[in-house]
C-alpha cells in the first residue's frame, strides 16, 4: 500500500520535428543554456523552509491511468493530510513522525515512518535537499524546474521528481517511482498557503481511543 500511495515517477521525453536542411540559409548560433542549477537549489530549499501550511486540491494519476482527486492539507513541520473524495475510501494523514493510511471500505489503518517516504523531503523542519537526498539532476523546461532525487541513507526505494515553478519556485505537482518501477504523479491547483489550519486535521479519529486510559 505505501508503494502504491506514494510511488510516483517521470519519464519525459522529447519529440521535435527535425529542421528541413537549408542550405543557403545563414548558420544560426546556438547558445548555451544558462541555467544555473546550484541557484535553482538553493531557491528551492528557501522556498520550502519558508512554507509553513499550505492547502490546496489534488489529481492522483495512478499507475494504471485512473484518477482520484482530493483535498491535500499541509502544515510544516511535519504534518499532512490527503482526504480523498468520495468514493474512494483512502485518507492519509502524516503526523508525529509515521503516515497512516486509512481504508475505510477494508476498515484498516497501516502506518509508516515519514522518513520512508518521499514526504520527508518536504515535511523536514530544515530542508536541504542537497544533504537530505542524493540529487541526481536538476533542470528547467517548459516553465517548470524539475529536481530527481534518491535517498542517500537507503531508506527509502525508487525516485521522486518534484517540479517547483520556474519564477516563484512554489510546488506544482510530483512524480516517483518505487521498487517495482510503477507510476503514480500527483498534480495540485487552487493553491493557497499561509492558512490557519485546524490542528485536528493532522489526527486520526481513533488516535485518542488508542492511548492508554488516563487516571482521574
Amino acid at each position: 500500500m505505501i508503494d502504491l500511495i506514494f510511488s510516483m515517477a517521470l519519464i519525459i521525453q522529447d519529440v521535435a520535428d527535425t529542421p528541413v536542411s537549408d542550405e543557403s540559409a545563414e548558420p544560426v548560433e546556438v547558445v548555451a543554456d544558462s541555467f544555473d542549477a546550484a541557484a535553482a537549489l538553493d531557491a528551492i530549499n528557501t522556498s520550502l523552509n519558508a512554507l509553513d501550511t499550505l492547502q490546496a486540491r489534488f489529481t492522483q494519476v495512478s499507475p494504471d491511468g485512473s484518477a482520484v482527486q482530493g483535498q491535500l492539507s499541509l502544515r510544516r513541520p511535519g504534518r499532512l493530510r490527503f482526504e480523498y473524495d468520495a468514493p474512494s475510501p483512502l485518507l492519509i494523514i502524516a503526523g508525529g513522525g509515521t503516515v497512516a493510511i486509512r481504508d475505510t471500505a477494508l476498515e484498516t489503518t497501516n502506518r509508516a515512518p515519514i522518513r520512508a517516504t518521499p514526504l520527508w523531503w518536504l515535511l523536514k523542519d530544515e530542508v536541504d535537499l542537497a544533504t537530505d537526498a542524493r540529487v541526481i539532476d536538476i533542470w528547467s523546461e517548459h516553465g517548470f524546474v524539475y529536481i530527481s532525487l534518491t535517498d542517500a541513507e537507503g531508506e527509502m526505494d525508487g525516485e521522486a521528481v518534484f517540479l517547483f515553478d520556474a519564477e516563484t519556485f512554489s510546488l506544482s505537482q510530483w512524480f516517483a517511482v518505487d521498487s517495482l518501477g510503477q507510476t503514480t504523479r500527483v498534480l495540485l491547483d487552487e493553491v493557497e498557503t499561509g492558512q490557519r489550519l485546524d490542528p485536528r486535521l493532522f489526527v486520526l479519529d481513533d488516535d485518542d481511543n488508542e492511548r492508554p486510559n488516563r487516571r482521574r
